[in-house]
């Protein structure tokens, strides 16, 4: 006769069997996820980087540089990493940038600085600021309605501005081409990530748009990250003109709108339609979401891009364009 099974101990083993797998199993996952913070946080990042740069047209959508001509233009181009600048190829043929390139481009020309409600501009170090840590802090909350608010600059193709700092590029605005502002807001289904490329001189006209994260439907309100949908922002206007094509920089509406269809049939070729673009079909949820993060993330700016504009001897008041 077989001895009597101590049930109690079997269901004591059993338990300590499974609390001690469900620990190892946890401790793993940690040691997983600990070592691929790191490279985790530094995809993020190029990422990131990479969007700017396609934002700004220094890179375009299948990954090549480009040289951005005054008519709009682009050029394609090489990275010469002796002289630090881009080139202009002739034959039309470029090889995509390399991803060591994109992040050298990216040091050289890509400086993080902010500024405040009266157009001042300062640094992150001058406010004991790191940049990681302004960024994961306050990206639920957008960087618009800070006291000290997150703006990119992009430095000019030129040789000599690769080593500035951010404190000489602060003080040396001449030498920033494009200015880059973060863009954040809600789409049909999450929060949405982006940046929006504007000219350094007039502060006003669009260079291109970008998105990095959202949670928008493929093939529908995704399609904000299409290399198509992006390219008609290109001199689009920031600053709204009323409807006597006259431009109150010191009031007038900011933001560039996403119509329900087209802007052709919408604003026809009224003063509107120079800071409107077509809408997306089957989305105009994800558009509506899209023009509101424009209008609240560009007008917490107004008085820096005034302040851009009075450097170059613009006006600020009722202007013609």
């Amino acid at each position: 006769m077989s001895p009597p099974v101590n049930r109690k101990n079997s269901n004591l083993y059993i338990l300590i069997f499974i609390i001690l797998l469900c620990t190892a199993c946890g401790l793993l996952l940690a040691i997983v996820a600990y070592s691929l913070k790191g490279p985790q946080e530094a995809a993020k990042t190029f990422d990131q980087s990479k969007q700017m740069l396609i934002a700004a047209k220094v890179l375009n959508h299948q990954g090549e540089f480009t040289l951005i001509q005054e008519d709009g233009s682009l050029l394609l181009a090489y990275l010469d990493k002796q002289e630090g600048i881009l080139k202009a190829v002739q034959d039309k043929k470029v090889a995509p940038a390399t991803k060591e390139e994109i992040q050298q481009l990216a040091a050289w020309r890509i400086r993080p600085l902010l500024t405040d409600s009266e157009g001042n501009i300062s640094t992150l170090k001058a406010h004991n600021l790191s940049l990681a840590d302004y960024l994961s802090s306050n990206k639920g909350g957008g960087y618009a309605t800070l006291p000290h608010k997150l703006f990119y600059a992009i430095l000019s193709n030129d040789a000599t501005v690769k080593n500035l700092s951010e404190e000489e590029v602060a003080k040396e605005m001449e030498k920033v081409s494009i200015i880059v502002i973060p863009v954040s807001g809600f789409g049909l289904w999450a929060p949405i990530y982006g940046y929006l490329a504007i000219q350094r001189k007039d502060a006003d006209s669009v260079i291109g748009t970008s998105w990095y994260e959202h949670g928008e439907t493929p093939g529908l309100g995704a399609n904000i990250t299409e290399a198509w949908w992006q390219k008609q922002f290109y001199g689009k206007l920031i600053f709204q003109e009323g409807s006597d094509g006259k431009t109150d920089f010191s009031t007038g509406e900011m933001g560039i709108i996403v119509v329900k269809g087209k802007v052709k049939d919408v604003f026809g070729a009224s003063p509107k339609s120079k800071s409107a673009v077509d809408g997306m079909s089957g989305a105009t949820l994800t558009g509506d979401g899209v023009t509101k993060a424009y209008r609240d993330s560009l007008s917490p700016y107004r008085n820096f891009f005034i302040q851009l504009r009075k450097e170059e001897g613009n006006g600020t008041q009722a202007t013609s364009t």
